[in-house]
């Protein structure tokens, strides 16, 4: 096993990249990839995404839908579509109980990313991939590191090409391992990977956004981005709701911008750098945000078909993401919480021709 050194101080002076780095901003397209694999429930032809446009609500029946039900009656209805989850293997999870972080979270082998771990000894970390709308691979769903994990962490990040890093949970809490620096002037290394401070900003009083350096050995630097949302503890659902879709928003953007970077840097050859989210279980808040982000890009992608209707369904999303992340959207709160930050994104993008309709009045007060 590589050694964990933790952080140290660097003695020079830190850059600060927020003059250059925009942090918010309107959401890009995001460009569409190759199918990766053949789901185990929903069976893809070549060519074919898991999550498109066929099989879905138009955003006017599903608003229909939710305005007429209660909170108990989404509370009921995120009972049916967890009672459908298929329990696919997690061989490999359960023969490193000491890497995982809870013993209920299991890590599916058809989806899990392999990282060989510089003892030799084993290729597991509790994470798995994660399509996006239209998109392969797009998001990486994790637990938060453990200080026997870290080093396993970091080569993920370095193997995978990351450049975004979100945490959906405070950097400070009692069960957090602190895998980043977070003072100037201060590196924190585990094995043979660096990671240097370069300047934070604070975005709303919502969350903190942090460059940092990432090295490996006597590599080339690489410029990543993380993003600390730390507005939204471990019960309930966020302080602001709605800085989920500001959230959502800023992560596209700034993915894009780093992954240009990046290419100009030669460090990175294509688009394919998935978005590493982590909570404590990597699968409550992280998958929640994912379910959130393909939600939203489906609402985009079909308003600009001629003609069509305008697509939303969280149920069928949260189903299939379920798929690749086991208990991802872990609490009916969240599913709640998807429902209506949905009637709010197309609120504000203006994708209602009538909103007279419209009355929440049966959720008054439930996030």
């Amino acid at each position: 096993m590589g050694t964990s050194k933790g952080l140290q101080s660097e003695g020079s002076e830190f850059t600060s990249t927020s003059r250059t780095t925009s942090f918010s901003a309107p959401m890009p397209a995001v460009p569409a990839r190759l199918v990766w694999q053949i789901n185990f429930r929903y069976v893809l032809k070549p060519g074919e995404y898991l999550h498109d446009i066929g099989e879905s609500e138009t955003l006017t029946s599903f608003t229909r839908r939710v305005c007429s039900m209660t909170v108990y009656g989404l509370f009921f209805d995120y009972a049916t579509v967890i009672s459908k989850d298929v329990k696919d293997s997690s061989i490999v999870c359960e023969q490193h109980g000491a890497l995982n972080r809870y013993k209920d979270i299991r890590c599916l082998d058809k989806t899990r990313v392999i990282v060989p771990h510089t003892s030799g000894m084993h290729d597991y970390i509790n994470a798995n991939y994660v399509d996006g709308f239209r998109e392969e691979k797009k998001f990486i769903l994790t637990q938060s590191p453990m200080e026997n994990t870290v080093e396993s962490f970091w080569a993920m990040i370095y193997q995978e090409n990351v450049v975004i890093i979100v945490a959906m949970t405070s950097l400070y809490r009692a069960k957090t391992f602190l895998y980043v620096p977070i003072k100037r002037s201060t590196t924190a290394i585990f094995g043979p990977y660096s990671i240097k401070f370069c300047g934070s900003q604070l975005i709303r009083e919502a969350y903190e956004a942090s460059v940092l350096k990432l090295r490996k050995g006597n590599g080339q630097e690489r410029k990543i981005l993380h993003i600390c949302f730390y507005t939204w503890h471990e019960k309930g659902t966020p302080e602001r709701p709605t800085e989920m879709l500001y959230l959502v928003s800023d992560i596209n953007y700034n993915r894009k911008l780093f992954i240009d970077e990046a290419k100009k840097s030669g460090w990175l050859k294509d688009e394919c750098s998935p978005v590493v989210v982590h909570c404590s279980t990597g699968a409550g808040r992280s998958g929640t945000l994912a379910v959130l982000d393909i939600c939203c890009r489906k609402m985009d992608y079909t308003e600009k078909v001629p003609h069509g209707d305008i697509l939303v369904d969280v149920r069928d999303t949260v189903l299939r993401v379920r798929t690749q992340r086991d208990k991802a959207v872990m609490k009916p709160e969240q599913y709640l919480l998807l429902h209506l930050l949905m009637i709010e994104y197309a609120l504000r993008q203006k994708y209602y021709g009538d909103i007279d309709f419209i009355d929440l009045s049966n959720y008054t007060g439930a996030i």
